[in-house]
């Protein structure tokens, strides 16, 4: 039975020199985890204690105050399936008919950091610190009556969305509805002119909403709030045609503009679907760890502020990563039986694999093989980490091909890239920069020595230092007042760091050197079970985060001078780094974009040297984030 147990829930064989050695195909499928060690019955208690215990950094404050037999995915999905029927049915009503809706919300598919919270709608309004929309698009059967011009397809897009809000309404008059349509009275090149970040694929928000027209439904049965966007394939081939025409024309601007809001489309309206249905797939069919894997990886990049925003690593980059650890399983293992197993290969794949080299591959088609000991066996006896069971000779080498070409474009460079057979280029989702690629490298092979550490000395003391985030790294850090960080209840529990004795580097005092002295704002005392007091007194604020706006104002503004970092799911602070150029002196002219100082007896050639104001740059961001600073440390200059 330890067998069994150690083999399916960490991947490893009791015993291994028991077997014979001459037999090197078993011996490789009986070798453990480094990051395990040689686990004996005296330690499998540990092994399991450790499973257990670092699960709980997966869940929330929410889910420690919630109803758990409510708040689960399956439920959210359930109310998806509600909510799809109650759409068809209005289809007479409408001006043409629904062909599907199609889910895109990492809690529609077992992804997101935490199931997705239902409102007592029937008590109110339902409102909460923050609430979360759920993206679902809804796609229309075709027709040739879509216009040529994209604001006038924009605005039918809205008129589509208003009268299925009437539709909708009308029919569960409880429900409540809102529109938001932004392209009334807009010209036609707005929308198209997405700006920087929407060119930078790595981490950068690309899937901006707020620049189409949605409809909020606060569903009644579920009180799950759906947001609703119309897919319009005409769309994407208008966009496509009339990048074609700047190109024809030399407009190289506009060129770049419409491929840009072409890509655009088709990472928020084709992409985003499929990937969504291979992710569902993996976690509903072939291994239910996969959901607690990608949950507990999420919890560690938000920790170490490394998820999403603008050079984070995007939601889908991270599930691709554990996506990885089932459908490809090394070192002649099967699939992980567990979170905690997926955890630990996760870290493993991103502290060994040599991205410069490798080409990493997802391959969904694999995710019913790859929990076979038979097909273990045989990726060991290959002695590669990289396994081709799903996909035919063909498809791997056209992968293999795209990959050596991009080593050639010098596209690669060391950057955290993986690819699948749909997208054999990266592109969907971009890559990651080598310079973050390096510091998941070495964050990766920090927590997988402190689990080891905790693993040898039987005690788990120091395991919430793996979900720590060292602030010593940065230069600065912003840290904000903790009544308008709406999201701080999707923190992990208080009971996850019960047996920490060390103090969080997010609690550490430092030296304040900025002090943002206007009064904080005031919010309700009122807290219930299930749902916290809005922060801003506000009712019907849906998706309104104002951590995650005031980042991305920061971004905006200081793209080229600093790098900003922090936890997307209710983190207190903001670090930043400043980027090489803003240490380095440059010629003063009267066209620089940020905030310059001259340097006295100082000069580049000819001209008066000039470099970063960093102090009036800390003052600036005091003056942005009013309301939301509390302070600044200053810990390098």
């Amino acid at each position: 039975m330890l067998a069994f147990l150690l083999r399916r829930h960490f991947g490893v064989l009791a015993q291994p020199e028991l077997l014979h050695a001459d037999d090197q195909s078993t011996a490789d499928c009986a070798r453990p985890s480094e990051a395990i060690g040689d686990v004996t019955a005296e330690s499998a208690g540990r092994l399991f204690s450790l499973s257990s215990r670092i699960v709980e950094f997966a869940s929330t404050r929410d889910l420690s105050e919630s109803d758990t037999d409510r708040v689960t995915f399956e439920a959210a999905i359930a109310g998806f399936d509600q909510l799809q029927r109650e759409v068809k049915a209005l289809e007479e009503k409408l001006p043409l008919r629904v062909l599907a809706l199609h889910a895109v919300a990492p809690g529609l598919r077992y992804a997101s950091l935490a199931p997705p919270k239902p409102l007592a709608l029937a008590q109110g309004r339902g409102d909460d610190a923050y609430v979360e929309p759920l993206h679902v698009l809804v796609e229309f059967t075709t027709s040739n009556k879509w216009p040529d011009d994209m604001a006038a397809l924009h605005k039918v897009k809205s008129a589509f969305l208003l009268r299925l809000a009437e539709c909708y309404a009308a029919a569960h008059p409880n429900a409540h509805v809102d529109v938001s349509s932004r392209f009334f009275g807009y010209s036609a090149q707005d929308g198209l002119l997405t700006g920087a970040s929407s060119v930078q694929l790595a981490g950068a928000d690309d899937f901006d909403y707020e620049r189409d027209s949605f409809v909020d439904i606060r569903h009644i049965s579920s009180g799950l709030t759906f947001r609703l966007s119309v897919l319009c394939e005409p769309e994407g081939a208008l966009l496509a045609h009339k990048a074609q025409e700047m190109v024809r024309a030399g407009l190289s601007a506009q060129a770049d503009a419409l491929q840009c809001a072409h890509r655009r489309w088709m990472r928020t309206t084709q992409w985003r679907a499929m990937h969504h249905r291979q992710i569902l797939d993996l976690c509903q069919r072939h291994h239910p760890a996969a959901s607690l894997t990608i949950r507990l990886l999420k919890r560690w990049l938000s920790r170490h502020m490394l998820l999403g925003q603008s050079v984070g690593v995007p939601d889908e980059t991270a599930e691709l990563l554990a996506a990885r650890v089932f459908t490809d399983p090394w070192n002649g293992l099967a699939a992980p039986g567990s979170a905690y197993a997926g955890f630990v290969r996760c870290l493993q794949l991103l502290a060994e694999w040599r991205w410069t080299e490798d080409m990493c591959v997802v391959d969904f088609a694999a995710a019913g093989n790859a929990d076979s000991e038979d097909s273990a066996r045989v990726a060991s006896a290959r002695r590669v980490w990289t396994t081709t069971d799903g996909l035919s000779a063909d498809a791997y080498a056209t992968l293999q091909a795209a990959f050596d070409a991009a080593i050639q474009r010098k596209d690669v460079r060391g950057a955290l890239r993986i690819v699948t057979a749909e997208d054999p280029n990266a592109e969907w989702w971009g890559t990651v920069s080598p310079v973050l690629t390096r510091r998941l490298q070495s964050l990766a092979r920090a927590s997988l020595q402190t689990i080891t550490d905790c693993i040898s000395l039987g005690s788990d003391s120091t395991l919430s230092q793996v979900f720590t985030a060292p602030l010593t790294d940065y230069d600065f850090v912003i840290k904000l007042d903790k009544d308008v960080v709406c999201r701080q209840y999707e923190q992990p529990p208080a009971s996850a760091f019960t047996s920490d004795g060390v103090q969080s580097a997010e609690s550490a005092p430092r030296k304040e050197v900025f002090k943002n002295l206007l009064p904080s704002m005031q919010h309700a005392s009122q807290v219930n079970v299930k749902q916290h007091a809005n922060v801003f007194g506000q009712s019907d604020l849906v998706g309104f985060d104002p951590v995650a706006l005031f980042v991305r104002d920061l971004v905006g503004v200081y793209r080229d001078s600093i790098l900003f970092f922090n936890d997307v799911h209710g983190g207190r602070c903001i670090a930043g780094l400043w980027s090489p150029t803003a240490r380095k002196t440059h010629p003063f002219t009267a066209s620089m974009g940020a905030n310059m100082m001259l340097l006295e007896h100082e000069k580049v050639g000819t001209k008066p040297a000039a470099t970063l104001n960093k102090r009036a740059v800390v003052e600036e961001i005091i003056r942005l984030g009013e309301g939301l600073v509390e302070n600044v440390v200053i810990q390098n200059e």
